[in-house]
């Protein structure tokens, strides 16, 4: 028996983690956003309990498949040899894919959190400013003012704007917890801004008058952000009406097509009229019009989750997260479709 209190997961979770997936550099970035968030090192024995909960999804995933995978290896399945290749090759491939599903959802599902707390705090930098400059012309002190200019409302700001408390209690000065703040973000709005917080400090004048065209000018950025994003939010919805619901639509026409064709030669032929050179369709055309169709969806929501991912000013790797749901979605429509479809044209004739 295999004792598995001895059982190294550390050492298998530390191998199964990627260190790159083409340009994205996997280990560093979920690195960085762990550190980010929990303020701590990565679990890699996380990943090894990843790993085997992939081997369960695989086994499920195998056995539904697997006719499918004889009918496609038929001809291979009476050699012992390919047989045991492909059913190793096939439990492979879907291993690797469960397994990096399980990974990037891991990731992105993190990365979301941490995007939205900074959105969050980039939405209420501006009240913040505000009334931080109003505390400061009150007469208090910087460290407290900055505790004080947060509402209990603005949770994601709170939190980062306590941590930075914290840090002045425990010894360190205003300047550099507040750079420690901001080089924890990506943003470029929160950068800016508590850089000239931190310039103000460093001055040491009073702040509080550039903290108010620092207000001002936030305000102006994200009246500006408000239009950009209302004009790419348009192409957004164009993009995901076209990809959820009228690529389906064309696809399940097409379909419908075939079939009102293919009855409408079976009838002429039936009527014994010998005068047109028609025939009757092979029903190997529908199949192949079903897979090229969802070949063609998934190719469309592919593409259609990379501009999505563009419009919204992401990562590139971040439209994997819009791909499954896309994929699912823009499917799941085409039957619905071909199955209205077919139920009201293909008995016409």
């Amino acid at each position: 028996m295999v004792n598995l209190k001895n059982f190294n997961k550390e050492g298998i979770g530390n191998l199964l983690i990627p260190e790159k997936i083409y340009n994205f550099t996997y280990r560093k970035d979920l690195q960085a956003l762990h550190e980010k968030i929990y303020f701590d090192n990565l679990n890699v024995i996380l990943f090894a309990n990843f790993f085997f909960l992939s081997i369960i999804i695989t086994l499920v995933l195998f056995f539904l498949s697997y006719g499918y995978i004889y009918i496609w290896f038929s001809d291979y399945f009476y050699n012992i040899i390919s047989k045991t290749f492909i059913i190793f090759f096939t439990w492979f491939v879907i291993n690797l894919f469960s397994y990096y599903f399980i990974i990037f959802a891991y990731y992105f599902m993190h990365d979301s959190k941490f995007r939205k707390a900074e959105l969050e705090i980039e939405e209420d930098l501006p009240e913040f400013i505000d009334n931080l400059v109003s505390n400061l012309k009150g007469g208090i002190s910087l460290e407290k003012a900055l505790l004080k200019s947060v509402r209990t409302e603005q949770k994601a700001l709170l939190s980062e704007v306590t941590l930075i408390n914290q840090r002045i209690m425990m010894g360190d000065d205003v300047f550099h917890a507040l750079r420690t703040f901001r080089q924890r973000f990506d943003s470029q709005v929160i950068n800016r801004t508590f850089f000239l917080i931190e310039e103000g400090i460093k001055g040491g004048g009073n702040i509080a008058n550039p903290l108010e065209r620092i207000s001002e000018n936030l305000k102006r950025i994200y009246n500006l952000n408000n239009e950009i994003k209302a004009s790419s939010g348009g192409f957004s919805v164009v993009i995901r009406a076209i990809t959820l619901f009228v690529a389906p639509l064309l696809f399940a026409l097409a379909l419908t097509l075939l079939t009102f064709i293919g009855n409408l030669f079976s009838l002429i032929l039936k009527s014994g009229t010998d005068t047109l050179p028609v025939s009757e369709l092979p029903p190997e055309f529908t199949v192949y019009l079903i897979y090229f169709s969802y070949a063609m969806i998934i190719m469309i929501t592919f593409f259609s989750s990379l501009i999505t991912s563009e419009l919204k000013n992401e990562k590139i790797h971040n439209a994997i997260k819009y791909l499954p749901f896309f994929m699912m979605v823009g499917i799941f429509i085409f039957k619905i479709f071909s199955k209205v479809l077919l139920g009201f044209f293909g008995n016409i004739i």
